[in-house]
């Protein structure tokens, strides 16, 4: 007779953590409560790592950076209530940023389920508009629901699965056979066909002046060693969204700048040399191709169609798996254009010299993002929170290795840099890792430095504090608003010597600064260096 969960002593929180423990999750985030400490504790028997935050929504933002560095869906556990809706802010980033997670939330019992109760609310409901998929966990499905979750998670475009758990589903003995705790793989999208891979020749063949357009969907191909000889070889001038950066190292000679970001207008102003743009991976939840596409003809490779509006004219689209499309790029001939490689080096340094300005006396933030990068290996990964800085770091920092740059950009929420660090150093923990965020997001996000401590990881925390909500200052003052609920401190303000047990050093100069990495990076801990920077830079180059 096959021997089956319940024979074993087991119960269904063991099935689910055994099944996730074979898929590859390492750890899981959250917040203990009485409804989930059965499936922690299946957790610890399973050889899975239970990683405690100060809030539900770091949690969220630990499994996405997990899943989107490990390919494994990362997974999230918060009790049912406050802590699930606490979850959503980071299962949304998922959600729009494209990471596979699952996530998990404890329920009332089953009997209760359509009860007004205590902190119960339809958390299938609350999910459903974040996730690819809700499960309510039932007897006698455990497993197969666990896997297909799974599996959801993965397939393209991947992104977060919700779970919810009964209390007493979690608790009770299953009858299910132990030969079901495989996991299933992703479904593969339709291979590039011939046809369609002639359509980009012609499109190739018609224009003087074409561009790439790489979105951040080109990391999942596997194939980016062929991304950049296509692009060679047509001698392609390429830009990225934010997510983007590293697909191809940013001190190739045919990179061009990043859109949507600082000095938007200046690349912009670039491409409105161009006669046709080649999209390549491209995700609109970064920012659309209407917001900043010049009025030429769009050919558009990814594994779903181009999301436009009327005014695009969408010239040629190959859709299905983005890898096969990027091999069979790299067989078509070579075209004469007319770009040339000392306008395309002008470009560059005129984009460069652009951002480096001092508006006002003091240290100002782009000095801080150079002198970071000077002191980072190429390989470290920066992860970078939401603000007026983002737009710098995504047209000044320059990112050579793929997914070395790690930002919230499709849901676009502050607070993210701290966990997105954490799960990054528990992720790759032979690398480098910092964080780049302003003083607003540290505010958001203050209690994951406890989180820092209690991991003990060596990451840098470095705060751009200029005292303002930037972003929202130059947008108020761009339509002549008065300057209302953005101001954070005053410019005498002293950062303290430590939060929660990590330890601060300030900056005011860039010596200062220059100092404090080299402390940083000596020790064997988790560091906080305060840049105390100024805020004017940003009404000149966010919208130039």
């Amino acid at each position: 007779m096959e021997p089956t969960a319940q024979s074993q002593g087991l119960t269904n929180a063991d099935l689910i953590a055994r099944t996730l423990r074979e898929a590859g999750v390492r750890y899981c985030f959250g917040i203990p409560s009485g409804q989930v400490l059965p499936l922690i504790e299946a957790m610890r028997r399973a050889g899975i790592e239970y990683v405690l935050v100060s809030h539900e929504g770091a949690a969220g933002f630990m499994a996405d950076v997990m899943g989107r560095l490990t390919g494994i869906p990362g997974a999230c556990l918060a009790t049912l209530g406050p802590g699930a809706t606490n979850m959503t802010t980071g299962v949304g980033n998922a959600w729009l940023d494209r990471s596979p997670v699952l996530a998990i939330t404890g329920q009332v019992p089953a009997a209760q389920l359509k009860r007004r109760v205590q902190m119960r609310i339809d958390q299938q409901d609350l999910f459903r508009p974040l996730t690819k998929a809700t499960f309510m966990a039932e007897p006698g499905r455990v497993t197969a629901t666990v896997r297909e979750a799974m599996r959801l998670a993965c397939a393209e475009p991947p992104g977060p699965v919700h779970l919810d758990l009964p209390e007493d589903v979690a608790l009770a003995a299953p009858a299910e056979p132990l030969r079901d705790l495989t996991v299933a793989g992703a479904a593969l999208l339709p291979l590039t066909g011939v046809l369609a891979l002639a359509g980009v020749g012609r499109a190739l063949q018609q224009a003087r002046r074409p561009v790439a357009a790489i979105g951040f969907g080109v990391f999942r191909s596997g194939q980016l060693e062929a991304l950049r000889r296509f692009l060679e070889r047509q001698n392609l001038p390429f830009v990225t969204t934010m997510m983007a950066k590293g697909a191809v190292p940013e001190d190739h000679p045919l990179w061009a700048g990043v859109i949507g970001r600082a000095r938007r207008k200046t690349v912009e102003t670039f491409l409105a040399r161009a006669d046709l743009v080649i999209g390549i991976g491209y995700d609109p939840v970064e920012i659309n191709y209407e917001e900043w596409m010049p009025k030429v003809p769009l050919v558009h490779l990814d594994g779903e169609p181009a999301d436009v509006d009327g005014t695009v004219n969408v010239a040629h689209q190959v859709v299905g798996d983005l890898a096969s499309t990027l091999v069979g790029l790299e067989t078509l001939p070579p075209r004469p254009h007319h770009w040339k490689g000392d306008e395309l080096a002008a470009f560059r340094a005129h984009l460069e010299a652009s951002l480096r300005l001092a508006p006002g006396d003091g240290f100002q933030p782009w000095e801080a993002l150079d002198l970071l990068r000077q002191a980072l290996p190429r390989d470290a990964i920066v992860t970078c929170d939401v603000g007026a800085h983002t737009h710098l770091v995504a047209t000044q920092w320059r990112t050579y290795l793929p997914r070395t740059l790690l930002v919230s950009n499709g849901w676009s929420s502050m607070g993210y840099g701290i966990p997105a660090a954490l799960a990054a150093k528990l992720a790759c923990p032979d690398r480098e890792v910092a964080c780049v965020m302003g003083d607003g997001c540290l505010l958001m996000m203050a209690g994951e430095m406890a989180t820092a401590r209690r991991l003990g990881r060596k990451v840098l925390f470095v705060v751009l504090n200029d005292n303002w909500l930037a972003l929202i200052k130059v947008k108020q003052e761009r339509r002549k608003y008065g300057l209302t609920g953005v101001q954070l401190g005053e410019t005498n303000y002293t950062p303290p010597d430590q939060y929660f047990g990590v330890p601060c050093r300030a900056a005011r100069t860039p010596a200062d600064f220059r100092a404090a990495l080299q402390w940083a990076r000596a020790a064997d801990g988790p560091t906080v260096v305060e840049a105390m920077v100024r805020p004017e830079l940003y009404s000149e180059i966010l919208y130039g």
